[in-house]
C-alpha cells in the first residue's frame, strides 16, 4: 500500500482479500496510481475516520464484501467519500439492482473485470486531477498513462510476443473476450487460443491463464 497524503486522490479499493483484489492493486501501482485498500467493513470504517486520510478521487466498490450488505454498504461509501466517483463490482447483477446503483450516482460492472482494464479506467478519470496522482518514482515525468503503455510494450518486447499477440494482450486488458476479440482481429475463436497457447509456452505455461500470470507477475515485479 502506498503513503497516504493529505490532499485528495488517487484510488480506495474495497474488496475481499483475494487474488483479484491483488492483482488490481498491483496494476494501479505499477502504474504509479495512489492506492488503498479496505478489505473489510472494519477496515473502511478505520479508513473514513482518520483525520489525515487524503479523500479519494475514485472508489472501486465490490458489492460482495463478506461482511455487508449491498443496501448498507453503497449509502455508507457515498456518505463517506461524497466527491469520489464510485464504481460498484459485482458478479451477478439485476437490471432493477444497476439501475438502483445508478441512481445513486454509482455505475457498475459485471466481474471479473480485467485488472488493466479497471487501470485504464482510473487513469482515463485522473485526467484533471493533477497532483492527485503523482508518479512513485522521484524524478519521473511521464504521464501515467503514457507509463502503462510503457509497461505493456517493454513485457511484449521482453516476451517476445508476435504482432497478432500484441494486439491480442491489448484487447484483452481492454475488457475484451476472446469471442470478441477474434471478431476484431478477424480470426476464429480457436486461433485466439492457439496465439494465448504459443504466448503462454514462451513462459513455460500451457494456457491462457499462465499466460495472464505471467503478465501480472510482470507488472508486480517492475
Amino acid at each position: 500500500m502506498t503513503g497516504v497524503h493529505a490532499e485528495a486522490g488517487g484510488v480506495l479499493l474495497i474488496s475481499v482479500d483475494g487474488p483479484a483484489g491483488r492483482s488490481l492493486l498491483s496494476a494501479l501501482e505499477a502504474a504509479t496510481i495512489r492506492v488503498e485498500w479496505a478489505r473489510s467493513l472494519d477496515e473502511l470504517h478505520t479508513r473514513a475516520a482518520r483525520a489525515n486520510a487524503s479523500t479519494p478521487a475514485l472508489v472501486f466498490l465490490d458489492l460482495e464484501l463478506p461482511d455487508a450488505a449491498t443496501e448498507q454498504l453503497v449509502p455508507l461509501v457515498r456518505t463517506y467519500f461524497p466527491h469520489a466517483a464510485t464504481i460498484a463490482l459485482a458478479a451477478e447483477l439485476s437490471g432493477e439492482s444497476a439501475a438502483r446503483l445508478l441512481s445513486q450516482g454509482v455505475p457498475s460492472l459485471t466481474k471479473p473485470v480485467s485488472p488493466l482494464a479497471l487501470t485504464g479506467l482510473a487513469l482515463r478519470l485522473s485526467l484533471g486531477v493533477g497532483a492527485a496522482w503523482p508518479p512513485r518514482a522521484l524524478g519521473a515525468a511521464r504521464p501515467p498513462g503514457e507509463r502503462l503503455e510503457s509497461l505493456v510494450e517493454s513485457y511484449a518486447t521482453d516476451r517476445l510476443l508476435s504482432k497478432q499477440q500484441r494486439m491480442i494482450l491489448r484487447f484483452y486488458l481492454d475488457g475484451r473476450n476472446d469471442k470478441a476479440i477474434a471478431g476484431l482481429c478477424g480470426c476464429s475463436e480457436a486461433t485466439v487460443y492457439e496465439h494465448w497457447r504459443r504466448m503462454a509456452k514462451k513462459v513455460g505455461g500451457a494456457h491462457k491463464g499462465d499466460a495472464i500470470a505471467d503478465f501480472h507477475r510482470y507488472l508486480a515485479s517492475v
